[in-house]
């Protein structure tokens, strides 16, 4: 079994998933109320299927997004996989959102880019080319800096759950998903753990999360 939990953007997923089949998948709307349900769900997941006894990996998102709670879910994360010693992978809200587009008819375009909204009026966004699945460098600015950037071309694909900033990107002419084909999915998490080999029990001592602004610009600096 793989336990894959997202708590970095209002949308709190869980998915737990062996093979193809998927026991259990939810997505939740509850902007601050992510530790208490993901403790419930887990409580509810182990009743349920026992799942401690069959882990062979964990997944957790690793935002950029909230600080508390990207903090609350690598911390359950590490905690979780250090117990139970089982792999742990992580993975960017963006890639969740690229892996998603990936299943969208997105195929005219050259790149794919989702964007994050945090707080202040920032929005991060990375580039996805064409058929990549790693990240590239981060970028981070206003709405207007956005607009600025890839207003007019035909090349873009954005990818957003953030209906506000969806119109704002299709009045300006820009190619966007409907905020309800890019809500972050857990079951990406998922994809992405198989798809990469799986995790690491090194990555409970060394796995980063982005946590935020002055984390994100320092991760894209060192790329």
């Amino acid at each position: 079994m793989i336990l894959a939990f997202d708590t970095s953007t209002p949308w709190l997923g869980v998915a737990l998933v062996e093979g193809k089949e998927v026991f259990f998948r939810v997505t939740e709307y509850t902007r601050a109320s992510h530790s208490l349900l993901l403790m419930q769900y887990l409580e509810l997941l182990d009743a349920r299927f026992s799942f401690r006894e069959h882990l062979e990996g964990i997944v957790v998102g690793l935002g950029p997004g909230s600080f508390t709670g990207v903090k609350v879910g690598a911390i359950i994360a590490k905690g979780l996989a250090y117990a139970l010693q089982v792999p742990l992978g992580g993975f960017s809200t963006f890639e969740v959102l690229a892996s998603l587009a990936r299943r969208l008819d997105t195929g005219q375009f050259e790149v794919v880019v989702p964007v994050i909204f945090h707080r202040k009026g920032e929005v991060f966004w990375v580039e996805f080319q064409k058929g990549a699945t790693s990240l590239s460098s981060f970028q981070v600015g206003s709405p207007e800096d956005f607009l600025a950037q890839y207003k007019g071309r035909n090349d873009v694909f954005v990818v957003t759950p953030w209906r506000n900033l969806w119109e704002l990107f299709v009045r300006a002419g820009i190619f966007c998903a409907d905020p309800s084909q890019a809500i972050p999915d857990p079951l990406e998490l998922v994809i992405l753990f198989e798809e990469r080999k799986g995790g690491s029990t090194e990555n409970i001592f060394s796995m980063l999360p982005l946590y935020g602004s002055r984390v994100f610009e320092r991760e894209s600096a060192s790329r």
